[in-house]
C-alpha cells in the first residue's frame, strides 16, 4: 500500500480522481516488480504459486480500490504512511518516565490522515489489518489493545492535531454468501460493507460529514456512523466518543502502559496470559515450549478479561 501511494505521488497522480484501470495497473507494477526480486521467486514457481499470484493481485486491488474509494468521499487526505516513531522516525520515540526511569516506546503508524476543520486541523489513524477487526473497549481497558490509542496521542502531542478517530481497515475480500441472488450492484454493495473501516470516532457531527462527505441519514459505508432523520448522530448505532471522554482514554492508556512499563522494571514476570471470550495470549506465542504453561500445573492460571 505504502508503494501504491509513492506511485501515486511519483506520478503527480489525483488520489480522488484516479480510476479503477489506472489503480489496477500500478498494482500489477508494484506486484510484479516484487515478484523479479529473489525473495519472493516461489510465486512463480509453479502453476499453483502463479494462480495465487493472480489471486493476490485481485485482493490487493480490491483493497486499494476501497482506500481511494473512502478517500475520495472524505475531505481527509492521507498525511503520511508507515510513519515511524523512533530516533530516526519522521516523529521522536514515545517516551515516559516510570519510577523515575526512562521508558522510550517505538513503533510505526500504517496511515495517518488529516483535514482542517474550522479553526481545528484534526488527525485520525487508520492500521491495515488482514482480516475484520474492531476497537473493543474491554481490551484497551486491560492493555491489550492500546496500539492506535498510543499513538494517536503521541502524534496529537508532537503536532498541533486534534484526535479524531481511531480506525481498523481489513483488506481482505469476504465471499458473499447467496451471490446468485442478488443483483451486480447488491453484491458491489456487500463488498464494500467487508471493508468498512471500524474503531472509534469523534462524537462530532461535522467531523463525520468530513470523513463521508456523501452521507446524509442513514448508515455510513465507510465509517461506524449512523445519523438519524434529524441529522443527529445514533450513539447506539455508531462508534463514537466525546471529545471529554476521548481526551480521558488517551490519559488512562498513557497510565495502562506506565504500569506495564512499570512490572517491567520491576521483574514481574508471572506466568498469567489473558484469556478473552476463550482468546488467549497463548494462542500464536512462539515461546510456549518455553513458558510451558499449563492450567493442570499448580498455580499456572489464566488472567480472565
Amino acid at each position: 500500500i505504502d508503494a501504491f501511494f509513492k506511485e501515486i505521488s511519483d506520478k503527480n497522480l489525483n488520489l480522488k480522481e484516479i480510476t479503477d484501470d489506472e489503480i489496477l495497473k500500478i498494482v500489477n507494477k508494484i506486484i510484479s516488480k516484487l515478484l523479479e526480486t529473489s525473495r519472493y521467486y516461489i510465486f512463480s514457481s509453479s502453476a499453483k504459486f502463479r494462480l495465487l499470484t493472480r489471486r493476490l493481485k485481485k485482493v490487493v486491488y480490491k483493497s486499494i480500490c476501497y482506500i481511494v474509494y473512502s478517500l475520495k468521499y472524505s475531505d481527509f487526505s492521507v498525511f503520511g504512511n508507515e510513519i515511524e516513531f523512533s530516533n530516526t522516525g519522521t516523529f521522536k520515540t514515545i517516551t515516559l518516565e516510570v519510577d523515575g526511569r526512562k521508558v522510550e516506546i517505538t513503533g510505526k503508524i500504517d496511515r495517518a490522515d488529516t483535514a482542517q476543520i474550522g479553526d481545528n486541523q484534526y488527525v485520525r489513524i487508520i492500521d491495515y489489518k488482514s482480516s475484520s477487526k474492531d476497537l473493543d473497549i474491554n481490551q484497551v481497558m486491560f492493555g491489550l489493545q492500546i496500539q492506535l490509542i498510543t499513538y494517536l496521542d503521541a502524534l496529537c502531542e508532537q503536532t498541533d492535531f486534534d484526535p479524531s478517530g481511531i480506525l481498523y481497515m481489513g483488506l481482505i475480500d469476504n465471499i458473499v454468501k447467496n451471490a446468485k441472488n442478488l443483483s451486480d450492484e447488491e453484491i458491489e454493495n456487500k463488498i464494500r460493507s467487508n471493508f468498512k473501516m471500524k474503531g472509534l470516532i469523534l462524537a462530532d457531527i461535522s467531523v463525520i460529514r468530513t470523513m463521508d462527505k456523501k452521507l446524509q441519514t442513514g448508515l455510513s459505508d465507510i465509517i461506524p456512523v449512523y445519523i438519524s432523520k434529524d441529522g443527529e448522530i445514533s450513539e447506539k448505532k455508531s462508534s463514537v466518543i466525546s471529545k471529554k471522554d476521548f481526551n480521558e482514554l488517551q490519559v488512562q492508556v498513557k497510565d495502562i502502559i506506565k504500569q506495564i512499563s512499570y512490572e517491567i522494571l520491576k521483574g514481574k514476570i508471572d506466568i498469567k496470559p489473558y484469556n478473552y471470550k476463550k482468546k488467549t495470549g497463548c494462542d500464536y506465542c512462539k515461546y510456549k515450549t518455553i513458558c510451558m504453561f499449563n492450567t493442570n500445573i499448580k498455580d499456572n492460571e489464566y488472567n480472565f478479561v
